[in-house]
């Protein structure tokens, strides 16, 4: 692997390891799962810098078209990605900002894209194996680095870091329960940010679409309520933001301009809690 340090090593793996949770996960919080892989990308200046090269002069548009096209014509309905990993790492990089940036509609490319999948469950695997999968690999080959290699540089790293989990334990009477409590609380925190970033995403989309109410005391409403919804997400206060929410549907969920993003909005927080 050539990189220049240590914490560079380390975003590499964080975004392999984002792959890996969306690859091995289930449909529910899809969106936030997703939302990590972008946010591994952007923290690794190497594997940025690599997608940003793939994307010059590069039409997702065209290329999207001509995919579904293709796999409906050779493919029996089912989405298949090209071998080449210069082509994969630019489409699937674009079709997850689109997904992320709900441009495109995440359950509506799965229905389209995988159509002899008999349910959301089976959309979502065939979605990781077909188009996650052949993501990460082909980072990893544009890197320069082999997967199995790298798996098993994990796995010796975590046999290290349980060594020294148990000598701490010997010499600090420190518990293997306190470290898992602590791991999975740092998992919700992580979370916990994705979904006030996730919301926050949305509440812009809607204040852009508030010129669009004609009405001056409905329009002004709703702005107040958008705006203390995107402060809500900056204190990440959760008990604030679901009581914003829950206004914010009283008043708007009939306009349909910006129901989309509302709908989305309801989704994340129903997920959250699921």
């Amino acid at each position: 692997m050539e990189t220049t340090n240590q914490y560079e090593n380390d975003e590499i793996i964080n975004f392999f390891s984002a792959c890996d949770e969306f690859i091995e996960g289930k449909f529910i919080l899809a969106d936030i799962k997703i939302a990590k892989i972008l946010r591994a990308i952007s923290e690794s200046s190497i594997i940025y810098n690599l997608i940003a090269e793939s994307l010059i002069n590069y039409d997702f548009s065209s290329e999207y078209d001509k995919t579904m096209q293709d796999s409906i014509d050779n493919h029996g309905g089912v989405l298949t990605l090209k071998e080449d990993a210069q082509q994969v790492v630019p489409f699937v990089f674009s079709l997850l900002v689109e997904i992320d940036s709900k441009q495109i509609s995440f359950n509506e490319f799965l229905a389209s894209a995988f159509i002899n999948a008999n349910s959301q469950k089976e959309e979502y695997e065939v979605f990781a194996n077909q188009i996650i999968v052949p993501f990460k690999n082909a980072v990893a080959e544009l890197l320069g680095i082999d997967i199995n290699e790298e798996k098993e540089g994990v796995v010796e790293l975590v046999k290290k870091e349980q060594e020294r989990i148990e000598n701490l334990e010997k010499n600090n009477d420190i518990t293997s329960t306190e470290e898992v409590e602590q791991d999975s609380i740092n998992e919700e925190d992580d979370e916990e940010k994705l979904l006030f970033d996730r919301i926050n995403r949305m509440a812009s989309i809607i204040n852009d679409k508030l010129i669009f109410i004609n009405k001056p005391l409905k329009r002004s409403n709703l702005e107040l309520l958008v705006n203390a919804l995107q402060e809500a997400c900056k204190i990440k206060n959760i008990t604030i933001l679901i009581a914003l929410v829950m206004s914010l549907n009283e008043l708007a969920y009939r306009e349909r301009k910006f129901r989309k993003e509302l709908d989305e909005i309801n989704t994340i927080c129903f997920e959250f809690y699921k």
